[in-house]
């Protein structure tokens, strides 16, 4: 089990720890980008245009992962990248659940309970960097939907 913390009371950041592997989740306070350090290796979390629904990880090495939201009004993600394929998608139209499934990875990402930012992933990791890029969508989409709700506004 992986282990997802807000670094703060009311943060969007978070830090990720397991057996083996630790991460840093960090979304910009304005915009939808970001970045990411993976068991000691930094990543930036770039979207392509303001209105674009594509999302790249670069590292040193370059691009690792591209993901491209597939509709406005669905929470699903295709991943491309050099592990292969993968699709971040709610588990249920309703909750926060989200399942990331694809080549040596299936896991779920869940609150811990519905008044809390902490949260939890189970399942086959296999690549931790295409696990931690899946939490962070995951957060960047819970922060949308939360300021949808303040703000009067429907879900994402």
């Amino acid at each position: 089990m992986i282990e997802c913390l807000p670094r703060g009371i009311c943060s969007w950041n978070y830090e990720l720890s397991c057996a083996g592997h630790g991460a840093q989740t960090e979304l910009r306070w304005m915009g939808e980008q970001g970045s990411l350090w993976v068991d000691g290796e930094s990543f930036n979390v770039v979207k392509e245009g303001l209105w674009s629904g594509r999302w790249r990880l670069e590292g040193n090495a370059g691009t690792l992962f591209v993901a491209q939201k597939v509709s406005a009004f669905r929470r699903t993600f295709e991943i491309d990248g050099r592990g292969g394929q993968a699709v971040l998608r709610a588990e249920s139209a309703f909750g926060r659940s989200m399942l990331l499934e694809g080549e040596r990875v299936n896991v779920a990402i869940r609150p811990a309970h519905v008044f809390t930012r902490r949260a939890s992933i189970q399942g086959e990791v296999g690549d931790f960097r295409l696990v931690a890029f899946g939490f962070w969508l995951t957060a960047l989409l819970w922060r949308r939907a939360a300021s949808n709700n303040n703000s009067g506004g429907g879900g994402s």
